[in-house]
């Protein structure tokens, strides 16, 4: 008996445990606001969010805002569980950093004007970047050129 209450204690710890991870919350389009710049979330192929290790949700309107957030170091990068992403052709869905190649095209406007959008394979992000003369870039380039480009 006392090794079954010691088997059921251990096993609803684990499940316990196995529950606390960190999720995506989902993000409510037109009445979120953005964490960055504090502008309502509107448009479904632009969302992102930032999930810290405690669970904590930030939400952005685009993906500049979230790269802006984490050069500012607005959540240390040892607190940061993950960042993810709308698939432009997903709208409203966010996957994570590692699935995901970004475009910067002029010609594909996004809601703050730094005209990045986001894609999960690369076949899209090269016809994209073809169809409206961008260039694909990974993480690293994204965070390099919107500060270039916006926080200096």
């Amino acid at each position: 008996m006392k090794n079954a209450l010691t088997l059921l204690s251990l096993s609803i710890a684990v499940l316990f445990l196995c529950s606390c991870e960190p999720e995506v919350q989902a993000i409510n389009y037109g009445q979120d606001g953005c964490s960055y710049c504090r502008m309502t979330i509107v448009e479904e192929h632009y969302g992102s969010e930032l999930l810290t290790t405690k669970g904590k949700s930030y939400k952005f309107d685009s993906i500049e805002c979230l790269a802006a957030f984490v050069k500012k170091g607005e959540v240390s990068s040892e607190k940061i569980y993950g960042l993810y992403f709308t698939d432009f052709e997903d709208a409203g869905n966010l996957y994570p950093l590692q699935e995901m190649i970004f475009v910067h095209a002029t010609k594909l406007k996004s809601p703050m004007g730094l005209n990045l959008s986001a894609y999960r394979t690369q076949k899209t992000a090269d016809d994209v970047a073809l169809l409206y003369f961008g260039e694909t870039m990974d993480w690293e380039q994204v965070k390099n050129y919107v500060e270039t480009a916006w926080l200096k």
